[in-house]
């Protein structure tokens, strides 16, 4: 059976140093006349479908936009795009994440692994903004940006896409996210995907913790624990993967004896779906 591996970009596979929110902000300014204000947490883990929309409602007094002037963002973004790149490399803003391209090329060479992109930004953006680092040769599919306002659209499409590319069935669990902000891990759940967090990208500490991945991890160094997280290795203490929360030891309850792991955390690891969680929202 075909395992599908879903990569999120920004903070999980290079951090662009901005250039994204460089560009959205120059986007709105050309169009409209006005810089608009807003902090980074706002557009952090949404498809740009959705940031369009964000901002501009932000400068037009809650207006929504038109598919007209989607369709005039979207240009212009990917107009201003590539000089945001350039200069995020020429000023030493971009930075692959540690561990990215041997995880990758370790992962491109198992025949029932197909490696994906799951990102918000659209398709051309995603290219742009992988270009310097030359990630993009590992990815054949991919969900973006443009799929839809949400994440969970934007990933099952891209197990569609997966689906009909190497004409295959996948099924949810063996689909796997990969992404570093709580709305990569609750799209995840709510697709009712496997889900792991990078922690050194840019998702808030708090709600990254309390979406309750399956795998927290800072970067892409430690493969192994990832491998095992995929089922593509046995653990090397001999502990049948799927009986512990990882990475922690075998033993469930020290791990939830880490501080700030609360009772809505201990539920979030156990369902399906987040939706299915009783006491509140961490969106």
């Amino acid at each position: 059976m075909k395992k599908l591996v879903l990569f999120d970009l920004d903070g999980t596979l290079v951090n662009a140093g901005g250039c994204g929110r460089t560009a959205l902000t120059k986007t709105i300014e050309e169009l409209y006349g006005v810089k608009p204000e807003f902090d980074h947490s706002l557009i952090s883990g949404r498809t740009d479908t959705d940031n369009f929309a964000i901002v501009y409602s932000l400068v037009k007094k809650g207006k929504k936009p038109t598919a007209a002037e989607m369709k005039k963002m979207k240009a212009k973004y990917l107009e201003l795009l590539p000089q945001q790149v350039h200069a995020s490399v020429r000023c030493k803003r971009y930075d692959e994440i540690a561990g990215a391209e041997k995880f990758l090329t370790f992962l491109s060479k198992e025949k029932d692994v197909i490696l994906g992109l799951g990102t918000g930004n659209l398709e051309e953006g995603a290219k742009l903004k992988l270009e310097p680092s030359g990630f993009g040769k590992f990815f054949t599919v991919g969900g973006y940006g443009e799929d839809g306002h949400t994440r969970e659209e934007m990933l099952q499409a891209a197990v569609k896409r997966a689906e009909k590319k190497f004409k295959t069935k996948i099924t949810p669990e063996n689909v796997y996210v990969i992404g570093d902000t709580h709305r990569d891990i609750v799209a995840a759940k709510n697709c009712g995907f496997h889900s792991a967090a990078i922690t050194g990208g840019f998702g808030e500490p708090q709600k990254l913790q309390r979406a309750a991945a399956e795998l927290e991890m800072k970067d892409f160094k430690d493969i192994t624990t990832f491998c095992v997280w995929l089922g593509i290795k046995t653990d090397p203490k001999g502990v049948k993967r799927g009986s512990y929360i990882m990475p922690a030891s075998a033993i469930e309850h020290v791990f939830f004896s880490r501080t700030g792991i609360d009772e809505d955390r201990l539920k979030m690891l156990r369902i399906k779906k987040y939706e299915d969680l009783e006491s509140g929202t961490i969106m």
